[in-house]
């Protein structure tokens, strides 16, 4: 007869601070400088030239919060939770004065595109990643013999 002991162990927290910038908005187009024609839905992001330092942000996921307008037009832009999560997936084109340019999807979710262009903060986020290990016992003839 044998007995089977399953044991799981996970971590992973790390905190990343807020920074302030500027978000635009853009249409999304292909190739991306991080996935070529690889679709990554509509809550993307191209960053700046100093987030994306040479394709390092390719794949990170941000958490862009609205904090004001930048001109008097909609002195009041943001709206709902008036933050989103994205993935960088391009990189600003050349000239671009926005820190963060989001997906047109994700400039809407948190702000009134009207206003174009919005004061923000953005961290890093990190997604529920499990860094597990998974250890397999079994237990047999007064024996233990792990099995990983």
């Amino acid at each position: 007869m044998a007995t089977s002991i399953w044991l799981t162990f996970s971590s992973s927290s790390k905190a990343y601070a807020q920074v302030d910038g500027l978000a635009s908005y853009y249409t999304a187009h292909t190739p991306s400088a991080c996935y070529g024609y690889e679709d990554h839905g509509v809550m993307i992001a191209a960053a700046s030239e100093a987030i994306f330092n040479n394709g390092a942000a390719c794949g990170l996921y941000y958490q862009v919060t609205c904090k004001s307008g930048t001109n008097a037009g909609t002195p009041f832009p943001c709206w709902g939770s008036g933050a989103v999560v994205v993935k960088n997936v391009d990189r600003c084109p050349d000239g671009c004065r926005s820190t963060i340019d989001l997906s047109q999807e994700a400039f809407a979710s948190i702000a009134d595109p009207n206003s174009g262009v919005i004061n923000i903060s953005y961290q890093q986020h990190v997604q529920n990643y499990c860094y597990c290990y998974y250890y397999y016992f079994e237990i047999q003839s007064s024996a233990l013999r792990s099995l990983r």
